[in-house]
Protein backbone atom coordinates (compact mmCIF):
# COMPACT_ATOMS: atom_id res chain seq x y z
CA UNK A 1 0.00 0.00 0.00
CA UNK A 2 2.90 2.47 0.89
CA UNK A 3 4.51 1.59 -2.48
CA UNK A 4 0.98 2.12 -4.29
CA UNK A 5 0.51 5.51 -2.51
CA UNK A 6 4.08 6.68 -3.73
CA UNK A 7 3.78 6.00 -7.21
CA UNK A 8 0.59 7.69 -7.33
CA UNK A 9 1.42 11.11 -5.25
CA UNK A 10 4.79 11.14 -7.29
CA UNK A 11 2.15 11.54 -10.46
CA UNK A 12 0.10 13.79 -9.13
CA UNK A 13 2.47 16.42 -9.12
CA UNK A 14 2.82 15.76 -13.27
CA UNK A 15 -0.99 15.55 -13.34
CA UNK A 16 -1.68 19.58 -12.15
CA UNK A 17 0.92 20.42 -15.11
CA UNK A 18 -0.91 18.00 -17.70
CA UNK A 19 -3.67 19.73 -16.19
CA UNK A 20 -2.38 23.62 -16.35
CA UNK A 21 -2.01 23.35 -20.12
CA UNK A 22 -5.38 21.55 -20.70
CA UNK A 23 -6.89 24.80 -19.39
CA UNK A 24 -5.51 26.10 -22.36
CA UNK A 25 -7.47 24.55 -24.60
CA UNK A 26 -10.32 24.31 -22.84
CA UNK A 27 -10.03 28.45 -22.74
CA UNK A 28 -9.54 29.13 -26.50
CA UNK A 29 -11.99 26.01 -27.70
CA UNK A 30 -14.71 27.57 -25.44
CA UNK A 31 -14.75 31.40 -27.18
CA UNK A 32 -13.09 30.44 -29.93
CA UNK A 33 -14.03 27.21 -31.45
CA UNK A 34 -10.01 26.88 -31.66
CA UNK A 35 -7.11 24.72 -30.41
CA UNK A 36 -3.86 26.11 -30.36
CA UNK A 37 -2.18 22.40 -31.61
CA UNK A 38 1.16 24.12 -30.43
CA UNK A 39 0.57 24.82 -26.75
CA UNK A 40 3.63 22.44 -25.92
CA UNK A 41 5.66 24.42 -27.40
CA UNK A 42 4.61 27.51 -25.48
CA UNK A 43 5.28 25.52 -22.47
CA UNK A 44 9.04 25.07 -23.40
CA UNK A 45 9.59 28.32 -24.55
CA UNK A 46 7.79 29.20 -20.72
CA UNK A 47 10.79 26.51 -19.50
CA UNK A 48 13.37 27.85 -21.33
CA UNK A 49 12.82 31.69 -20.15
CA UNK A 50 12.63 30.08 -16.75
CA UNK A 51 16.29 29.07 -16.96
CA UNK A 52 17.94 31.85 -18.48
CA UNK A 53 16.30 34.53 -16.33
CA UNK A 54 17.23 31.91 -12.79
CA UNK A 55 19.97 30.29 -13.93
CA UNK A 56 21.32 32.52 -16.13
CA UNK A 57 20.67 36.13 -14.90
CA UNK A 58 20.00 35.29 -10.84
CA UNK A 59 16.63 36.39 -10.61
CA UNK A 60 14.41 34.85 -7.93
CA UNK A 61 11.87 32.68 -8.81
CA UNK A 62 8.64 35.08 -7.47
CA UNK A 63 9.63 37.46 -9.86
CA UNK A 64 10.70 35.12 -12.93
CA UNK A 65 6.99 33.57 -12.66
CA UNK A 66 5.14 37.34 -12.78
CA UNK A 67 8.19 38.14 -16.16
CA UNK A 68 7.50 34.58 -18.23
CA UNK A 69 3.18 34.92 -17.81
CA UNK A 70 3.65 38.40 -18.80
CA UNK A 71 5.48 38.06 -21.78
CA UNK A 72 3.90 34.67 -22.81
CA UNK A 73 0.59 36.97 -22.44
CA UNK A 74 1.61 39.21 -24.79
CA UNK A 75 3.24 37.01 -26.85
CA UNK A 76 -0.10 35.41 -27.39
CA UNK A 77 -1.80 38.48 -27.97
CA UNK A 78 0.43 38.77 -30.85
CA UNK A 79 -0.03 34.88 -32.40
CA UNK A 80 -3.45 34.78 -32.56
CA UNK A 81 -3.44 38.56 -34.50
CA UNK A 82 -1.17 36.95 -36.65
CA UNK A 83 -1.57 33.34 -37.00
CA UNK A 84 -5.23 33.31 -36.09
CA UNK A 85 -7.59 35.77 -36.19
CA UNK A 86 -6.81 36.54 -40.36
CA UNK A 87 -7.68 32.54 -41.22
CA UNK A 88 -11.35 32.93 -38.58
CA UNK A 89 -12.36 36.17 -40.36
CA UNK A 90 -11.92 34.08 -43.48
CA UNK A 91 -13.68 31.52 -42.47
CA UNK A 92 -11.03 29.29 -42.83
CA UNK A 93 -9.72 26.41 -40.76
CA UNK A 94 -6.18 27.38 -42.31
CA UNK A 95 -5.25 28.01 -37.75
CA UNK A 96 -4.41 24.18 -37.40
CA UNK A 97 -1.93 24.59 -39.54
CA UNK A 98 -0.63 28.01 -38.78
CA UNK A 99 -0.63 27.32 -35.00
CA UNK A 100 1.68 24.65 -35.60
CA UNK A 101 3.91 26.40 -37.66
CA UNK A 102 4.13 28.80 -34.79
CA UNK A 103 5.54 26.03 -32.51
CA UNK A 104 8.10 24.48 -34.95
CA UNK A 105 8.86 28.30 -34.90
CA UNK A 106 9.59 28.49 -31.38
CA UNK A 107 11.32 24.96 -31.51
CA UNK A 108 13.50 26.43 -34.09
CA UNK A 109 14.48 29.56 -32.27
CA UNK A 110 15.12 27.67 -29.10
CA UNK A 111 17.34 25.63 -30.61
CA UNK A 112 19.28 28.17 -32.26
CA UNK A 113 19.10 30.68 -28.46
CA UNK A 114 20.07 27.78 -25.95
CA UNK A 115 21.11 24.94 -28.06
CA UNK A 116 20.08 20.97 -28.08
CA UNK A 117 21.88 20.21 -24.45
CA UNK A 118 18.89 19.87 -21.45
CA UNK A 119 20.03 22.12 -18.77
CA UNK A 120 19.03 21.58 -15.06
CA UNK A 121 17.02 24.65 -13.57
CA UNK A 122 17.31 24.45 -9.21
CA UNK A 123 14.30 23.50 -7.07
CA UNK A 124 12.31 26.84 -6.00
CA UNK A 125 12.26 25.15 -2.14
CA UNK A 126 14.67 23.28 -1.58
CA UNK A 127 15.74 19.89 -2.45
CA UNK A 128 15.76 17.96 0.38
CA UNK A 129 12.92 15.48 0.44
CA UNK A 130 9.94 15.27 2.99
CA UNK A 131 9.14 12.08 4.29
CA UNK A 132 5.10 11.37 5.50
CA UNK A 133 4.67 8.10 6.64
CA UNK A 134 6.88 6.12 5.11
CA UNK A 135 6.46 8.33 1.44
CA UNK A 136 8.50 10.33 0.32
CA UNK A 137 7.58 13.84 -1.53
CA UNK A 138 9.86 16.28 -2.98
CA UNK A 139 8.58 20.16 -2.06
CA UNK A 140 8.55 20.92 -5.49
CA UNK A 141 6.01 18.58 -6.38
CA UNK A 142 4.12 19.93 -3.20
CA UNK A 143 4.77 23.87 -4.99
CA UNK A 144 3.45 22.14 -8.28
CA UNK A 145 0.58 20.80 -6.76
CA UNK A 146 -0.62 23.77 -4.51
CA UNK A 147 -0.44 26.51 -7.64
CA UNK A 148 -2.22 24.45 -10.04
CA UNK A 149 -5.38 24.05 -6.97
CA UNK A 150 -5.02 27.48 -6.14
CA UNK A 151 -4.99 29.07 -9.81
CA UNK A 152 -8.05 26.58 -10.72
CA UNK A 153 -9.38 28.27 -8.03
CA UNK A 154 -8.70 31.82 -8.94
CA UNK A 155 -9.85 30.66 -12.50
CA UNK A 156 -13.58 28.87 -10.74
CA UNK A 157 -14.07 32.94 -9.26
CA UNK A 158 -13.05 34.68 -12.51
CA UNK A 159 -15.60 32.91 -14.16
CA UNK A 160 -18.27 32.90 -11.50
CA UNK A 161 -17.54 36.27 -9.89
CA UNK A 162 -15.95 39.06 -12.54
CA UNK A 163 -18.07 40.90 -15.15
CA UNK A 164 -15.26 39.44 -17.83
CA UNK A 165 -15.28 35.98 -16.52
CA UNK A 166 -19.22 36.08 -17.10
CA UNK A 167 -18.47 37.55 -20.89
CA UNK A 168 -16.32 34.51 -21.65
CA UNK A 169 -19.09 32.06 -20.12
CA UNK A 170 -21.78 34.38 -22.21
CA UNK A 171 -19.15 34.37 -25.26
CA UNK A 172 -18.53 30.07 -25.09
CA UNK A 173 -22.28 29.76 -24.76
CA UNK A 174 -23.26 31.76 -27.96
CA UNK A 175 -21.10 34.51 -29.55
CA UNK A 176 -23.48 35.72 -31.55
CA UNK A 177 -26.16 36.08 -28.67
CA UNK A 178 -23.08 37.90 -26.39
CA UNK A 179 -22.24 40.17 -29.00
CA UNK A 180 -25.86 41.27 -28.91
CA UNK A 181 -26.08 41.79 -25.91
CA UNK A 182 -23.25 44.52 -26.40
CA UNK A 183 -19.86 41.87 -25.30
CA UNK A 184 -16.87 42.58 -27.00
CA UNK A 185 -16.35 39.19 -28.55
CA UNK A 186 -12.89 39.91 -30.07
CA UNK A 187 -11.88 40.94 -27.06
CA UNK A 188 -12.44 38.03 -25.02
CA UNK A 189 -11.59 35.81 -27.91
CA UNK A 190 -7.65 37.61 -27.50
CA UNK A 191 -7.93 37.66 -23.85
CA UNK A 192 -8.60 33.50 -23.71
CA UNK A 193 -5.74 33.10 -26.79
CA UNK A 194 -3.34 35.35 -24.14
CA UNK A 195 -4.37 33.69 -20.78
CA UNK A 196 -3.90 30.00 -22.12
CA UNK A 197 -0.36 31.06 -23.48
CA UNK A 198 0.00 32.61 -19.67
CA UNK A 199 -0.85 29.43 -18.58
CA UNK A 200 1.30 27.66 -20.78
CA UNK A 201 4.28 29.55 -19.27
CA UNK A 202 3.51 28.76 -15.59
CA UNK A 203 3.31 25.41 -16.92
CA UNK A 204 6.41 25.74 -18.06
CA UNK A 205 8.18 27.79 -15.42
CA UNK A 206 6.71 24.38 -13.01
CA UNK A 207 7.90 21.68 -14.68
CA UNK A 208 11.49 22.35 -15.49
CA UNK A 209 13.05 21.88 -11.79
CA UNK A 210 11.00 18.61 -11.94
CA UNK A 211 12.40 17.55 -15.48
CA UNK A 212 15.58 19.37 -17.48
CA UNK A 213 15.20 22.68 -19.56
CA UNK A 214 14.89 22.05 -23.26
CA UNK A 215 13.66 22.55 -26.33
CA UNK A 216 11.66 19.41 -27.18
CA UNK A 217 10.28 19.98 -23.41
CA UNK A 218 6.58 20.72 -24.37
CA UNK A 219 5.93 18.40 -26.94
CA UNK A 220 4.73 15.55 -25.44
CA UNK A 221 3.55 17.35 -22.39
CA UNK A 222 1.35 18.74 -25.06
CA UNK A 223 0.06 16.20 -26.18
CA UNK A 224 -1.05 14.59 -22.97
CA UNK A 225 -2.33 17.91 -21.99
CA UNK A 226 -4.75 17.44 -25.28
CA UNK A 227 -5.47 13.82 -24.38
CA UNK A 228 -6.45 15.12 -21.24
CA UNK A 229 -8.53 17.93 -22.33
CA UNK A 230 -10.60 15.87 -24.89
CA UNK A 231 -10.92 13.12 -21.90
CA UNK A 232 -12.75 15.26 -20.26
CA UNK A 233 -14.27 17.10 -22.37
CA UNK A 234 -13.01 20.36 -23.69
CA UNK A 235 -16.12 22.94 -22.45
CA UNK A 236 -15.08 21.35 -18.75
CA UNK A 237 -12.24 22.62 -17.27
CA UNK A 238 -13.56 21.37 -13.63
CA UNK A 239 -13.29 17.92 -15.28
CA UNK A 240 -9.76 19.13 -16.50
CA UNK A 241 -8.74 19.55 -13.28
CA UNK A 242 -9.65 16.40 -11.97
CA UNK A 243 -8.69 14.30 -15.10
CA UNK A 244 -5.43 15.49 -15.38
CA UNK A 245 -4.85 14.63 -11.82
CA UNK A 246 -6.16 11.46 -12.26
CA UNK A 247 -4.29 11.12 -15.36
CA UNK A 248 -1.07 11.87 -13.46
CA UNK A 249 -1.65 9.37 -11.00
CA UNK A 250 -2.20 6.65 -13.70
CA UNK A 251 0.70 7.08 -15.09
CA UNK A 252 3.16 6.68 -12.08
CA UNK A 253 1.07 3.69 -11.32
CA UNK A 254 1.55 2.40 -15.02
CA UNK A 255 5.51 3.08 -14.45
CA UNK A 256 5.79 1.49 -10.93
CA UNK A 257 3.92 -1.52 -11.66
CA UNK A 258 4.43 -1.88 -15.30
CA UNK A 259 6.77 -0.14 -17.68
CA UNK A 260 7.49 3.72 -18.20
CA UNK A 261 6.45 2.46 -22.03
CA UNK A 262 3.58 1.56 -21.22
CA UNK A 263 1.87 5.00 -19.64
CA UNK A 264 1.67 6.44 -23.19
CA UNK A 265 0.22 3.47 -24.61
CA UNK A 266 -2.70 2.73 -22.23
CA UNK A 267 -3.12 6.70 -21.54
CA UNK A 268 -3.67 7.72 -25.57
CA UNK A 269 -5.96 4.20 -25.88
CA UNK A 270 -8.00 5.45 -22.74
CA UNK A 271 -8.29 8.81 -25.30
CA UNK A 272 -9.85 6.57 -27.89
CA UNK A 273 -11.92 4.83 -25.39
CA UNK A 274 -13.73 8.40 -24.30
CA UNK A 275 -14.11 9.32 -27.67
CA UNK A 276 -15.95 6.32 -28.72
CA UNK A 277 -17.94 5.76 -25.75
CA UNK A 278 -18.55 9.93 -25.26
CA UNK A 279 -17.86 11.72 -27.96
CA UNK A 280 -17.88 15.38 -26.01
CA UNK A 281 -16.00 13.51 -22.47
CA UNK A 282 -16.54 12.32 -19.51
CA UNK A 283 -17.68 15.62 -17.66
CA UNK A 284 -18.68 17.16 -21.05
CA UNK A 285 -22.42 17.70 -22.16
CA UNK A 286 -24.09 16.22 -25.08
CA UNK A 287 -24.60 18.97 -28.10
CA UNK A 288 -28.21 18.98 -29.29
CA UNK A 289 -28.73 20.03 -32.89
CA UNK A 290 -31.25 22.64 -32.87
CA UNK A 291 -34.07 22.51 -36.06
Amino acid sequence: MQFFLQVALSGVATGAIYGLIAIGYSLTFMTTRVLNFALGMWVMIGGMLTYTLIVKAGLPPVLVVLLVMAGLFLLGVLAERVSVYPFLRAGSDVWVMSTLAVGLLFIDFAELIWGRVPTPVPPYVGGTPLVVGGIVVMPQQILTFATAMLLFLLLEYFYRRTLLGKAFRAVAHGPETASLMGIDTRRVQVISYAVAAALAGLAGFMVVPMTLAEPQLGTVLGLKAFAIAIIAGLGAPRGILLCGLGYGALEGLISGYLHTGMRDILGFSLMILVLFLRPEGLFGKPQRERA
